[in-house]
């Protein structure tokens, strides 16, 4: 199966950038997820590797064969590409049975005898599961059997990558799960590079192999699942993906010299420390962050001095991250300085005690039998932890809570970007 390769594609209408000067390199038999909010460039991306959607500039090549290259005029059309999309809507011919559904887009291609269909789709049917349904038509079938058949008739023609556009949305939670399990399977037995678009931060974790995260059309973080959960690349990433969300607490101070950790202050004004899993040098990490925003301000300067430039319109910014709070005091948030963070908990990373640690008050408790969800009250602040087993808490109870010694993040307030992983002490 083919590598895709997107070299510094962009695509914009007038001044608004859908995709920002993207460049991705999608593995072969890779199943990569593009993961985003509405209107982030995810489903651009992928129409424009489909060859659905024409980039305004760039260069991409699936396999050997460039399919695009702005400069050089070359943009090969969707039907010679040889990839297979599947569609948020299923697309069924309500007229055709399963069997004819399948094999419509065989008979179109013209290349295939009628023996030869008839082996196709008795094999890609039986890949899906849906060979008793044969004969049946669309409307006599459920959801998830209409989405088997259009599973199939997109494998039918053996295209080298499958495009999926949300092909789960339309399903119930119930069989969204069941159909993720398969989604999995299916990428096994048929050895394809599968490209699959989502806005469900929990489709991507569970399918991916690698999670390609988007925001204002710029790529975010391009890492497997598990790296994008536990070492978020900045602050939009970290609050993007989990549920329940992280937990975000504003912090300053600065580093002890002599042994390396961050003396800070927390929940106004709360003496914490923050000790890194892996050593960092607040002094080295300035540096090379101020080497990263030089080498960007300089490649944009570049790329103005090109007389087909325009300046992106929809501006990229920080991340406004939300503090949870139980009475909004009103207060503004003032322009930080080097001595500014965040640091960010997940939700797994607090511990709730009857002792030790910060006081806090139960403010929320919500079972689901395998975990309990938390909302803890420490002052005026809201931290949300969860509890495994079959554990309850009454509502305006007194609990303790503490935070793990490794797993919690600290974040850099002015760039919003990821400074390390440690533990925390308050």
């Amino acid at each position: 199966m083919p590598k895709i390769v997107l070299t510094d594609v962009t695509k914009r209408w007038g001044n608004f950038y859908g995709v920002d000067h993207l460049d991705l390199v999608i593995d072969d038999c890779s199943f990569v997820t593009l993961l985003g909010p509405s209107g982030c460039g995810k489903t651009t991306t992928l129409r424009m590797i489909a060859g659905l959607e024409t980039p305004t500039s760039g260069r991409i090549e699936i396999g050997d064969q460039v399919v695009f290259d702005s400069e050089k005029g070359i943009n090969v059309p969707a039907n010679k590409r040889h990839v297979g999309f599947l569609f948020q809507n299923y697309a069924l011919w309500p007229n055709m049975t399963v069997y004819q559904n399948i094999a419509f887009g065989l008979k179109n291609l013209k290349k295939y005898n009628k023996q030869e269909i008839d082996e196709i789709v008795k094999r890609v049917a039986r890949v899906v599961k849906i060979e008793p349904f044969m004969d049946r038509y669309p409307a006599e079938l459920s959801g998830g059997q209409q989405q088997r058949v259009a599973i199939a008739r997109t494998l039918a023609p053996e295209p080298q990558v499958i495009f999926m556009d949300e092909p789960l949305s339309n399903l119930d939670a119930k069989l969204r799960l069941e159909m993720r399990a398969e989604l999995q399977r299916l990428h096994l037995t048929t050895g394809r590079t599968f490209v699959y678009v989502t806005h469900d931060q929990m489709e991507a974790m569970t399918l991916a192999s690698k999670i390609c995260l988007i925001e204002n059309g710029v790529l975010q973080q391009y890492d497997p699942p598990l790296t994008v959960y536990g070492r978020p690349n900045n602050l939009f990433v970290a609050d993007f993906v989990g549920s329940p969300s992280i937990n975000f607490i504003e912090a300053a101070g600065a580093q002890n010299a002599e042994s390396g950790d961050m003396l800070l202050t927390v929940f106004d004004g709360k003496p914490a420390s923050f000790r890194f899993t892996k050593a960092v040098s607040m002094g080295a990490w300035r540096e090379e962050e101020k080497r990263a925003a030089d080498a960007v301000a300089q490649a944009k300067a570049e790329r103005a001095k090109d007389k087909k430039n325009v300046e992106k319109g929809n501006v990229d910014k920080v991340f406004d991250y939300q503090i949870m709070r139980v009475e909004d005091d009103g207060s503004v948030k003032r322009e930080p300085t080097e001595n500014d963070y965040v640091i960010g908990v997940r939700p797994e990373m607090i511990e709730i005690a009857e002792e030790g640690g910060l006081e806090a008050e139960v403010y929320s408790a919500m079972p689901t039998g395998m975990e309990t969800t938390v909302r803890v009250r420490v002052g005026n602040f809201l931290l949300t932890g969860v509890v495994f087993g079959g554990v309850t808490y009454e509502i305006g109870s007194k609990v303790h809570v503490k935070f793990k010694k490794e797993g919690i993040m600290l974040f850099s307030r002015i760039s919003g970007k990821l400074i390390g992983t440690g533990g925390l002490d308050v």
